[in-house]
């Protein structure tokens, strides 16, 4: 059998889709398995273990939908699982003649797909559902009743080899690092406010003894730096040029801790075991929901949210602004007492 996988679009989710794809190999164990990635995602697989094929699609540095049309025609898949829920993944197996395919009915995608699932609603609109269990469901056509819910990610020797030199060249010692993640793909209305990463960061350092590495996106660079300018050397950032994601990968699994926004960053803690501090304003917790019992979730209650807009709609940002430094630092200060650090495992490290 030959399967192909519509990966998400996004890197926290592209994570918290891991669990379903080990799921699929386990239940198919002989079977060519292949996974179509935006370019910018593509490191949250590599290396991926449970499949034996990476396609990356779009511009830059992927193919065109034209081209891997062609191929999915050419390679015969027989079942193609969409873990999009967009129109044109829908349009891009359809036209690559992948036999059976399996997705959400929604966005006038239904007339492409053969195995129709429908999406939690109520009231015209979307039931928040995590996406752990959105992506498990798809599952269950193939057979597949009992997926896991733990997110894994993989680093080769030589991912772990650059993360060695970043270390190094900015003189942390993995165990005494706070990974601190301030971006967020989804807006600004998503992000904390650089000054308060820096007073959390001022506090990691005298009363934790923790310097913290600034992980950005060449986009979020401006933020990072004022981070680091305000907090006084408690901060760093990583030289330029900035790490790809494999070596992200390869330094948030070794690191103490994190404080992040509900960004990408924020589930590569949970893969690899680390406190994690995520800080939500716009966003929906029910939707990213990992279970994961080292996360503390902040998030401050006002009456106009979560409105999962990308800019705030009333103008205040109350749904970050409220959330202080001094709730930020303690549930951080909580965390790395009651979870002391450990040696990363070993078995993420693919030779």
């Amino acid at each position: 059998m030959r399967i192909v996988v519509s990966c998400p679009n996004w890197i926290g989710d592209a994570v918290m889709a891991t669990p379903t794809l080990i799921a699929l190999r386990e239940v198919f164990p002989e079977a060519h398995l292949a996974l179509i990635a935006r370019p910018y995602v593509v490191g949250v697989f590599e290396p991926a273990p449970y499949a034996d094929a990476l396609l990356p699609w779009g511009e830059p540095g992927g193919e065109t939908t034209s081209a891997l049309a062609r191929r999915l025609r050419r390679e015969r898949f027989d079942v193609g699982l969409l873990l999009t829920n967009s129109f044109r993944s829908a349009w891009l197996l359809w036209r690559g003649r992948v036999r059976r395919r399996i997705g959400y009915a929604r966005d006038g995608r239904a007339w492409l797909l053969t195995d129709r699932l429908q999406p939690p609603r109520a009231g015209g609109r979307y039931v928040p559902t995590p996406m752990l269990s959105y992506y498990a469901d798809l599952l269950k056509p193939l057979g597949a009743s009992d997926t896991p819910t733990v997110m894994r990610l993989y680093t080769s020797v030589e991912d772990e080899a650059s993360a060695d030199r970043l270390y190094g060249a900015v003189g942390l010692e993995p165990a005494s690092t706070l990974a601190v993640a301030p971006g967020a793909a989804f807006g600004m209305a998503k992000c904390w406010p650089a000054d308060r990463f820096a007073l959390v960061a001022q506090r990691a350092r005298s009363e934790l003894g923790l310097r913290s590495l600034v992980l950005c996106a060449p986009s979020e660079l401006p933020v990072a730096r004022a981070i680091v300018d305000a907090s006084g050397g408690a901060a760093t950032v990583p030289p330029e040029p900035l790490p790809d994601l494999r070596t992200v990968k390869a330094v948030v699994r070794r690191a103490r801790a994190m404080v992040t926004n509900d960004s990408g960053l924020r589930h590569f803690a949970a893969a690899y075991g680390l406190p994690v501090v995520s800080i939500f304003g716009p966003t929906d917790i029910r939707w990213t929901e990992t279970w994961f019992a080292r996360e503390t979730k902040l998030q401050a209650a006002v009456p106009c949210g979560p409105c999962q807009r990308r800019v705030c709609p009333e103008g205040h940002l109350r749904c970050m602004t409220e959330t202080t430094p001094e709730r930020v630092f303690d549930a951080l200060k909580a965390a790395v007492a009651e979870f002391p650090y450990q040696e990363p495992c070993p078995d993420n490290i693919i030779p």
